[in-house]
């Protein structure tokens, strides 16, 4: 696995069996046999979440950076879309995304959210995609996902510092 390193101070506390034990049952209960792919959990298990050093990354039609890698820890914000939790985001975006399918795992600069996609894929290697938080003058996200990587491990290997 590809070494991401991440700003001084801008992860959370380490994870413990307990964070485990809660990640196991939140992908049980809400996506149904699919788990986090183990290169997410290393680097979860490395920096829980956190702003990035190679934080960029282009898909075909732009290139954007990563504001921050989304954590698994306990202490969530008050206001539920200021969170950097990836449950917790999951929760206050489900409703907004095009698919049952997606986990949010961090955000850009541009607020745009960089997502974990399970359609049609093996349970623990999605594919990574870029869904836009514009909606219409209906609240309605009708924009497509854009992909970025086919899974974890070519989305880590794409990320650069400038």
């Amino acid at each position: 696995m590809r070494m991401i390193y991440f700003e001084m101070g801008s992860s959370r506390e380490s994870l413990t069996p307990f964070h485990f034990e809660d990640i196991a049952e939140y992908m049980d209960e809400e996506f149904h046999g699919y788990s986090l792919p183990h290169l997410l959990i290393e680097l979860l298990k490395r920096n829980n979440g956190g702003e990035p050093i190679q934080r960029y990354f282009k898909t075909q039609t732009n290139k954007y950076p990563i504001k921050i890698f989304y954590d698994v820890s306990g202490k969530g914000s008050i206001l539920l879309h200021e969170s950097t939790n990836i449950f917790e985001n999951h929760i206050f975006y489900k409703d907004r995304f095009n698919s049952p399918y997606l986990l949010p795992i961090a955000e850009t600069s541009f607020g745009d959210v960089v997502v974990l996609d399970y359609e049609g894929t093996p349970n623990d290697n999605p594919r990574v995609a870029l869904w836009f938080h514009e909606c219409d003058e209906h609240g309605v996200n009708s924009q497509p996902l854009e992909h970025i990587a086919d899974d974890m491990a070519s989305f880590l290997a794409m990320l650069t510092e400038d």
